[in-house]
């Protein structure tokens, strides 16, 4: 049989480890990804994210619908849906940094239709097809005091491997929801450390701990999504190595 592929329609949704409530979320998809559907049981679908190859569990009832080629997606931190184009109409849902939208052809005062009678303000979007930005680090900025979660992987909540795999994707280069995976992924940049040390650490590169990862903002700063704060923060970079206890590689983008 061909492979069932779906499309997200909920502005985002869990992934969990297994196909039951409780269980520790593994990733998250937004709304307008594409899913290959690998199982169901119970009204559970496990699922291949079509975005980064991540597989979990899609919990039952979760929207969604054939796919559609997507027109724009959202280059806002957060756009929210109105059920009509003005500001005091008020808001029905949220879609985050990243959504894919197919626009439906209205248009009014600044404001463009996506299906279902609903609105988005034009300016927090962007063609699907625009280049992909240059600034990895000014996208991860954007994240700043979003609160932490597990797998997360968006502006409602995001984790450290989250971050770097957002802030890398629209940079154009899509990695794995794992800040194990990452470490090992050539294409995030030249491998220039196994321990960090003896390094000048640059704007930019990418800094492994056992478990965590984060972004450089300059020579002694790092910027990253951590358990210790709940939320995006930018800390010293030796007061994160001092509970890490140990830099395990890092990573120069190209």
């Amino acid at each position: 049989m061909p492979p069932v592929i779906r499309q997200l329609t909920a502005p985002h949704a869990v992934l969990l480890e297994e196909p039951r409530a409780g269980v520790p979320q593994t990733s998250e998809m937004i709304r307008g990804e594409v899913f290959h559907v690998l199982e169901e049981r119970d009204g559970w679908l496990q699922v291949e994210n079509g975005f980064d190859g991540h597989v979990g569990w899609l919990p039952p009832g979760t929207p969604q619908a054939d796919p559609v080629l997507p027109t724009h997606r959202v280059r806002a931190l957060r756009a929210d849906l109105h059920p009509a184009p003005t500001h005091k109409a008020p808001p029905v849902g949220t879609l985050s940094f990243g959504s894919l939208v197919r626009l439906d052809g209205r248009a009014e005062n600044g404001w463009v239709g996506v299906g279902d009678g609903l609105w988005l303000f034009g300016k927090g979007l962007e063609p699907a097809d625009a280049p992909p930005a240059r600034d990895h680090v000014a996208t991860a900025l954007r994240f700043l005091e979003t609160p932490y979660v597990w797998g997360g992987r968006s502006a409602f909540g995001i984790d450290c491997s989250g971050l770097v795999l957002t802030a890398m994707a629209a940079a154009g280069v899509v990695s794995h929801h794992s800040s194990g995976i990452q470490r090992k992924d050539d294409r995030l940049g030249a491998w220039i450390s196994g321990d960090g040390r003896d390094v000048a650490f640059a704007y930019g590169d990418i800094v492994f701990f056992p478990g965590h990862v984060g972004l450089m903002l300059d020579e002694a700063h790092l910027l990253h999504a951590t358990v210790f704060t709940m939320s995006v923060v930018v800390e010293p970079l030796a007061d994160v190595v001092a509970r890490a206890e140990t830099i395990n590689g890092v990573r120069r983008p190209g």
